[in-house]
């Protein structure tokens, strides 16, 4: 009989530590308030996966992590059963990589959709077969500012094209706001012997970020993983910084990546 009521009272105990698993907060948009433990989410603080949760404003997200279970988006939608198994987000240590070279335009196109995150800036090298930089052949931006146009020549270095974005919102040598910004478009001109031409690869939305901003958040991400392989880090933040900010080059965030943690990646 004893063995009885503890065979039936273990399911119970599982449950019960199962559904209080501690997650640290990477980064909150919006407002949204742990009810049990009384507190706001914000970047770094934790929380128990048994809380409730207050969500203050519209839309508000919030994006945790576990060492052990993953990472989760918890959302007004979901947030009654966030915290189980088909909510975490999958795994994609699958996606490979792209050539280190963007050689042709569907490369290009690919590169710069929707919204693009970039880290302070961006450097990305071209196929020089296909667009070579020098003096009458090289990349630049038009986007709309107070209902003018603007065309910014961007910088190259070789192979190697860079958008940065202090030179890229500036007028007249002074610096803009870009929150004035739309219509962004990147562009290829070349002078060709009968005319001049202009080939528009594709319309985006940059977002840019610093570092400053972002590491304390990809900290979470880098110390809740500590220990496991590089490539399930790289995955990891890749997927966040995706799903948060906005597609970023998977090459030029190894990059950023090897610059702030050393020989990790």
């Amino acid at each position: 009989m004893k063995r009885l009521v503890l065979l039936l009272t273990m399911p119970l105990y599982v449950f019960v530590v199962s559904a209080q698993v501690p997650f640290k907060v990477i980064t909150v948009n919006g407002e949204i308030i742990a009810t049990k433990a009384n507190v706001t989410l914000q970047n770094g603080i934790e929380v128990s996966s048994d809380d409730n949760f207050d969500f203050r404003k519209p839309n508000s997200r919030a994006a945790m992590i576990n060492s052990e279970r993953g990472r989760i988006v918890l959302t007004e939608q979901n947030a009654s059963d966030a915290f189980s198994k088909a909510a975490f987000a999958p795994p994609i240590s699958s996606i490979s990589s792209r050539s280190a070279t963007l050689s042709n335009i569907a490369d290009l196109k690919n590169t710069f959709d929707d919204k693009v995150l970039i880290i302070e800036s961006m450097k990305l090298k071209v196929g020089a077969d296909e667009f070579p930089m020098e003096d009458n052949k090289f990349f630049y931006i038009r986007y709309t500012y107070n209902d003018e146009t603007v065309n910014k020549k961007l910088t190259f270095v070789n192979d190697t094209l860079i958008i940065d974005k202090d030179e890229l919102f500036s007028v007249d040598g002074k610096a803009i706001d870009n929150s004035g910004v739309s219509q962004v478009s990147l562009y290829y001109y070349r002078k060709g012997e009968q005319k001049p031409e202009s080939i528009l690869i594709n319309t985006f939305e940059p977002v840019f970020v610093n570092s400053q901003q972002l590491k304390p958040e990809i900290d979470i991400i880098y110390k809740e993983l500590k220990g496991k392989s590089s490539e399930m880090l790289l995955s990891e933040i890749y997927d966040y910084l995706n799903m948060f900010y906005g597609k970023i080059d998977k090459e030029d965030l190894k990059v950023w990546l090897k610059k702030e943690y050393k020989s990790d990646f």
